[in-house]
């Protein structure tokens, strides 16, 4: 379970990590490092790293599984899951500080996604035994469930990006 880069033509296809653990869920930042999860460290963290691979830097460091990231497209924030007390919860990090916030009063949140003007995440999770895409503010003061038909309703991802 390792990290791999390739051109978009398919072409040159690097390994990035090599460590023995499960990495995955890989996400760009503007910046052009990588953000994933790994248990190199015995948890499920999230790391982050150059494309051009070297040495992975540990991100999160709250709790004992965070999973799941996703980097605004400002770049400023991290968004993830945590399991805290048993429940999977939204977290956002403020990466130039490290200040992380729990944003949610849910029990099974996941898949979080930025908007593209990096003021709200876009996330699912259960609401009285259903499931629901739900939006929240960055301060999570302000959530609305978005409207769907029945079924399953998982793992949303807000896009494309407009630059």
């Amino acid at each position: 379970w390792d990290l791999y880069i390739m051109d978009r033509d398919g072409a040159n296809l690097r390994r990035l990590t090599n460590s023995g653990a499960i990495d995955t869920a890989p996400n760009w930042a503007p910046d052009g490092r990588i953000y994933f999860m790994s248990d190199r460290g015995g948890t499920p963290q999230i790391y982050r790293m150059s494309p051009d691979g070297g040495n992975a830097e540990r991100v999160t460091f709250n709790g004992s599984y965070n999973i799941s990231p996703a980097i605004s497209p400002d770049g400023q924030w991290l968004a993830y899951i945590s399991r805290i007390g048993g429940a999977f919860k939204l977290q956002v990090m403020d990466l130039k500080s490290g200040t992380v916030s729990s944003l949610t009063d849910t029990s099974a949140d996941e898949s979080p996604s930025f908007a593209p003007n990096s003021r709200l995440i876009l996330y699912g999770t259960q609401q009285q035994g259903r499931e629901a895409l739900m939006t929240t503010t960055l301060d999570g003061k302000i959530k609305a469930r978005l409207a769907g038909q029945g079924g399953d309703i998982r793992e949303p991802d807000w896009g494309p990006f407009q630059k």
